[in-house]
């Protein structure tokens, strides 16, 4: 255990780093940041100075040479994960990554393998198992509060970075080999589901390009045209066994929606989470229905369960946490492989008209 403030290194200064992770990282009385890096040197001065960081740098491999550290926090883009993951581990730092935390299930192995073979913690995003209210829903759940559970549908999709997001850089990257919605979007549906109900033993899928050209619709590039080069619409579903199936939706196809994003159905009862119910500043609801003819009761609980939303940089939190108590994180590497090797057979199971079996598995305790 620690009492000193836990150093951090922050690779990556986007929208996400600026906007989200470096405020809430600088009001955490137990961690501090001590250096930057991004390929930008000027808007890298200007965060740093922002945020009172005192070095910055363009070089991961001279801020790892330069700064001593506890801790990197990659907010890179996807494709630089693996790389910039493995550099901070065999420098002798916990790691916390942005999803994912690696392309393919050899690179999370090896990064977990390398991490457990120097006593660090791997942490990676998303931050769903963390969330008070998929806590609760993964409680309820495992309580059997809503019976046995045979199906559930979860939405993790949206319009496309170009549609809604105002960006000073080119977001054609996203619709690009090595990204696109799996990556982006499915992830955060597939770790919430398989944070709550286990790991999946099987996984079948429907992918393809509904929209070849799209066009940004804000930030500095306004108007380019973008040629979609990988699929940007996935239908999945996984199999846990015992006839219990999830079918997750992962796309950049769904311009706007006002349905639950999450559902669970169960035996003796339902779970329905983001609705057109949903307060956005408020709080994370979910509704509750439950079906017990010993308690004479059948229908939607009252009120909505309601509960505190989350920051972004609650994973950090957590990191920070494990490095002084002594204790593993809550975001753990084997969560995040599984959710992995879910995306990487994804493809596979498209192409070629079959379901993939599952080899990987993680405590969701």
């Amino acid at each position: 255990m620690t009492t000193s403030p836990v150093r951090l290194l922050v690779v990556g200064l986007g929208a996400i780093a600026v906007d989200q992770y470096l405020p809430q990282i600088a009001q955490m009385p137990d961690a501090k940041v001590v250096a930057v890096c991004d390929v930008r040197p000027e808007w890298a001065r200007r965060q740093a100075d922002r945020f009172g960081i005192e070095h910055v740098f363009t070089d991961v491999d001279e801020m790892l040479a330069s700064v001593e550290a506890d801790a990197l926090v990659d907010l890179a883009s996807i494709p630089a994960h693996f790389e910039v993951n493995l550099k901070a581990l065999r420098h002798g730092l916990h790691l916390y990554s942005q999803k994912p935390f690696a392309s393919t299930v050899e690179e999370a192995t090896t990064l977990i393998d390398e991490a457990t073979a120097r006593g660090l913690h791997v942490s990676a995003s998303p931050i769903h198992m963390l969330r008070p209210e998929i806590r609760e829903v993964r409680r309820l759940v495992a309580a059997g509060a809503i019976g046995k559970v045979s199906l559930a549908r979860v939405r993790s999709s949206h319009g496309g970075p170009e549609y809604f997001q105002y960006r000073d850089h080119d977001p054609s990257w996203f619709h690009q080999a090595g990204a696109g919605p799996l990556l982006d979007m499915g992830v955060h549906g597939l770790t919430q589901i398989t944070g709550i109900l286990g790991p999946a033993k099987a996984v079948s899928c429907h992918a393809g390009i509904a929209e070849p050209i799209r066009v940004v619709r804000s930030g500095a590039f306004d108007g380019k045209e973008i040629v979609t080069g990988v699929p940007d619409n996935y239908l999945i579903t996984l199999d846990f066994g015992g006839a219990c199936f999830a079918v997750v939706d992962s796309s950049y196809v769904v311009k706007a929606a006002n349905g639950p994003s999450l559902e669970i159905f169960g035996s003796a009862g339902t779970v329905s989470m983001g609705g057109p119910g949903t307060d956005r500043q408020g709080g994370a609801p979910f509704d509750l229905y439950l079906d017990d003819a010993a308690r004479g009761v059948r229908g939607w609980t009252q009120p909505m369960y309601r509960m505190a939303r989350a920051q972004q940089a609650v994973g950090v939190t957590d990191l920070v946490a494990a490095i002084r108590e002594g204790r593993s994180p809550i975001l753990t590497g084997a969560h995040a492989r599984h959710v992995l090797e879910i995306m990487n057979a994804c493809p596979v199971a498209a192409q070629e008209g079959r379901t993939v079996h599952l080899a990987t598995t993680f405590d969701p305790a």
